[in-house]
């Protein structure tokens, strides 16, 4: 399974994440992902099911997209409903480097907003605003 295409807007591209993105499945989302940097995507907002397993190289899949994505100015943006999830990628420090969102609309805003905002520096990701993330 690879990423699923949402919608496509110039470089902002919405893509949902498979429910497994693990030792099995990580090739065929990073090859998915990665076609979709190569075509001209700055700014990639995947939507994450509640139900997603995650593992190591899956997780070393989102941080390559993040590295490809902040070297070129650009952004990953994930909308993750599940709070146990959440949670889960805040231990693991995550939060500190991903964009992480709770719904998809908030996840497109942020996306949108990042993109429309002239001569944003390449530096870490920054972490939303309590207004932001309410």
């Amino acid at each position: 399974m690879d990423l699923r295409l949402i919608d496509r807007s110039d470089d902002l591209v919405v893509a949902a994440l498979p429910d497994d993105v693990d030792l099995f499945t990580s090739s065929d989302v990073r090859a998915a992902g990665e076609r979709l940097l190569d075509e001209g995507c700055r700014y990639l907002v995947l939507d994450v099911s509640p139900d997603l397993f995650i593992d190591s190289s899956g997780i070393t899949v989102l941080l390559t997209f993040w590295h490809r994505l902040n070297d070129v100015g650009g952004a990953l943006v994930m909308a993750v409903p599940d709070e146990h999830l959440r949670w889960r990628l805040n231990i693991l420090g995550l939060d500190s480097v991903l964009l992480i969102t709770v719904s998809l609309d908030e996840a497109v805003t942020r996306a949108r907003r990042l993109r429309d905002t002239p001569h944003r520096s390449s530096g870490p990701a920054q972490r939303p605003t309590d207004a932001e993330s309410a």
